[in-house]
């Protein structure tokens, strides 16, 4: 492997991949963030409206506002993770208070007598998503370590193309293995390996030499202690993702509601991922390891909406939404060390492998996949309301683009494999005490997406308004658990940590009509 000069220009040619079945949830699925009305009755707006998330979830919704308005709507909120991974359980928690929505409707009165009464356009910007959160566990894996990652990357390939080689140094090796077309991000997880120890490799048949560049297999330099590897892992996400919603919607004879969103979405997501192991045998020639792995993630998305809302009388109101695919385009980077301690007859040795710089992949297209949304409500006179809404998207349906890329026509078959249609059910109902303060709750209920993973999710919320006349001032407490599974590593070692994750959420709106 000759040595190569590390510029800014080989950098952005680097050919690797490390997209995976973790992103197609990162950016299909959504918090049900919005207004404090809206999370207080579980988003159970579709055939509502007359609410700025609700026109968000059915365009139809802005034309049945009564009044041209302003909002702004601040959330507070507090993560818990309780982690489970093998013996170990850990608690971890964090909140944050932040600007959640913005948004202003106005409304264009129609006079023609053609039946059309109505004319109104909307801008939101909405918090759809929002990444923070963090867990460490720590547990002892009877069967399991991390060779069993290295080992995957690293069997059939070359110990050339995986190894330093002459005078390189360990940035060299790992830069022109990433640029090498059929090597790149994987048999840079190789290169980890062995140079950190962690693999030994086989000598060609019949013969002795251990630094055959031509051997292909290898084993493992660990051995588990009499409790199994000794498996800390902590996980810390950031960032969020912003929604910008242009709506346009009109009513005919105040009977039939019809609206059309274009969405355009703001991605930042950071992640820390850090691996230790532990635990060894006194014979294993591998004693300790930490491998440190980090993901930044921008880019931008698309997205269309075309929704219509019937009354069928005063009482009762249906509503329908079709959802397009979310199209993003997307840039990564990813940023690895690896430090190890192995023993020798000589004594214990110390590797610490850090390219020193981040690894650009280039940019890549993800369709999220589109939905359809049904919506009901009973309007009990000036009393109040009750109203529900279900939805179904099929993740399975997510694609990686561009589809004739030999990496992401692999990663589609798997997520046609190992994703599932899921279902939202949403429930909510506000009862007036008088006619300036409400009541309102919400229920909410989603099937999980993934096939044998448990990340269903379930919600509790309740809030109040008040009515000042020219303004409103809402209040909501939403308490949501989700149920989910994350893999160590997407490959070799892929055992589990459980989490179950409950999240509070305290949002406070001000609407003020203009």
């Amino acid at each position: 492997m000759k040595k190569i000069l590390l510029s800014l220009a080989l950098l952005l040619c680097i050919q690797v991949n490390a997209q995976s079945l973790s992103d197609v949830l990162r950016h299909s699925q959504t918090s049900l963030n919005g207004s404090a009305r809206f999370s207080a009755m579980g988003g159970a707006f579709g055939a509502v409206g007359g609410d700025f998330s609700a026109f968000e979830i059915n365009p139809a919704g802005s034309s049945i506002f009564a009044f041209s308005e302003a909002v702004l709507t601040l959330n507070s909120y507090q993560l818990s993770n309780n982690s489970t991974y093998f013996n170990g359980n850990a608690q971890d928690k964090n909140g944050s208070l932040n600007i959640d929505q913005l948004g202003i409707v106005l409304l264009l009165n129609e006079t023609t007598g053609n039946g059309w009464s109505k004319v109104a356009l909307g801008f939101t910007y909405n918090k759809t998503n929002d990444f923070d959160s963090a867990f460490a566990v720590q547990g002892n894996n009877p069967q399991n370590g991390i060779d069993q990652y290295f080992l995957f990357h690293a069997q059939n390939r070359f110990l050339g193309d995986i190894s330093i080689l002459g005078d390189e140094s360990f940035t060299d090796a790992y830069l022109e293995i990433g640029e090498t077309v059929d090597l790149g991000y994987p048999a840079q997880q190789a290169l980890f390996g062995y140079e950190g120890y962690v693999l030994n490799p086989i000598p060609l048949e019949g013969s002795d030499e251990f630094d055959d560049s031509n051997i292909n297999t290898y084993s493992s330099n660990a051995q588990a202690g009499i409790n199994g590897y000794t498996h800390r892992y902590s996980y810390l996400t950031s960032g969020q993702t912003r929604k910008y919603t242009l709506n346009f919607s009109s009513s005919y004879q105040d009977r039939f509601f019809i609206g059309f969103n274009i969405n355009s979405y703001a991605v930042e997501y950071n992640e820390v991922a850090d691996f230790q192991e532990s635990g060894y045998s006194g014979s294993s020639g591998l004693q300790s390891l930490r491998f440190n792995n980090e993901l930044n993630t921008i880019g931008s998305g698309a997205s269309f909406q075309l929704g219509m809302i019937y009354k069928v009388n005063p009482k009762i109101r249906l509503g329908l939404t079709l959802d397009s695919p979310t199209y993003f385009r997307l840039i990564e980077s990813v940023y690895q060390y690896l430090e190890s301690e192995a023993a020798t007859q000589e004594g214990n040795i110390f590797a610490r492998l850090d390219p020193g710089i981040s690894t650009e992949f280039p940019e890549y297209r993800f369709n999220s996949p589109g939905g359809i949304r049904g919506s009901f409500s009973y309007i009990i006179g000036d009393k109040g309301l009750i109203s529900f809404d279900y939805s179904q998207k099929n993740l399975s349906n997510a694609v990686f683009r561009p589809e004739d890329d030999d990496f992401f026509l692999s990663l589609n078959k798997q997520i046609e494999n190992a994703f599932v249609s899921n279902q939202l059910l949403q429930i909510g109902g506000e009862y007036r005490l008088t006619p300036f303060l409400s009541l309102r709750a919400g229920y909410v209920s989603e099937t999980a997406s993934q096939a044998g993973f448990d990340n269903s999710r379930t919600q509790l919320s309740a809030g109040l308004g008040y009515t000042f006349g020219a303004s409103t001032l809402d209040f909501s407490l939403q308490m949501q658990n989700f149920a989910n599974e994350r893999p160590l590593f997407n490959q070799g070692l892929t055992d589990t940590v459980l989490l179950d994750r409950e999240r509070r959420n305290l949002r406070i709106t001000y609407r003020v009509k203009l």
